[in-house]
């Protein structure tokens, strides 16, 4: 498994995590840095939580108390405006209980993170990653396509295997299932 660092400004990082702590909420990345640290080195401009719908409130409540204002919501997802230019915004993707103790449990801690903080498994992130390619928004396809190559390039992962052709087609548009094995091809030859 790839053992990238995070890139966001340690700061940011830190009084979100200390804050998150000192509120019993568990912290799991996803997103840019859970890629990064998954071995594909990439740039972010914003910091993607995974967040139990039920800690909504005290998410918001946290993030509000740091100075950040609600720019956009939905049933899922939540987008906070950071307070200032030197601050990274915070998307938070809301799943149910079960969800996010699944996902939590096998998640990773890594340097530097606090301990509160996790990084969500590959397997997951790729499933993340699949879904969002599947039906997310058609601006950010490329970069989760990217992403999904990275991830796959740095982690070895052998997409023939049958717990990873099982989530690539469950999660992910079978053409991109299809992409994948192009790749492994020509890279096997």
């Amino acid at each position: 498994m790839g053992g990238g660092r995070l890139n966001a400004p340690v700061s940011t990082l830190e009084r979100i995590c200390e804050m998150a702590g000192t509120r019993g909420l568990p912290v799991l990345f996803i997103g840019g840095h859970a890629v990064i640290a998954h071995g594909h080195p990439r740039n972010t401009f914003d910091v993607d939580l995974l967040i139990n719908r039920e800690d909504r409130h005290a998410w918001s409540g946290l993030l509000e108390g740091l100075g950040y204002t609600l720019l956009a919501q939905t049933t899922a997802f939540l987008q906070m405006q950071a307070p200032d230019e030197h601050t990274l915004p915070v998307d938070l993707l809301m799943v149910n209980e079960q969800t996010f103790t699944m996902m939590v449990a096998a998640a990773r801690w890594q340097e530097p993170l606090p301990l509160n903080a996790r990084i969500v498994s590959l397997s997951h992130l790729l499933a993340l990653k699949c879904h969002a390619i599947k039906h997310g928004h058609p601006g950010r396809v490329e970069k989760d396509v990217d992403d999904v190559i990275g991830l796959v390039a740095a982690n070895r992962v052998e997409i023939k295997a049958p717990e990873w052709r099982e989530l690539f087609l469950k999660y992910g548009p079978p053409e991109l299932y299809e992409k994948l094995g192009r790749i492994q091809k020509k890279q096997s030859s």
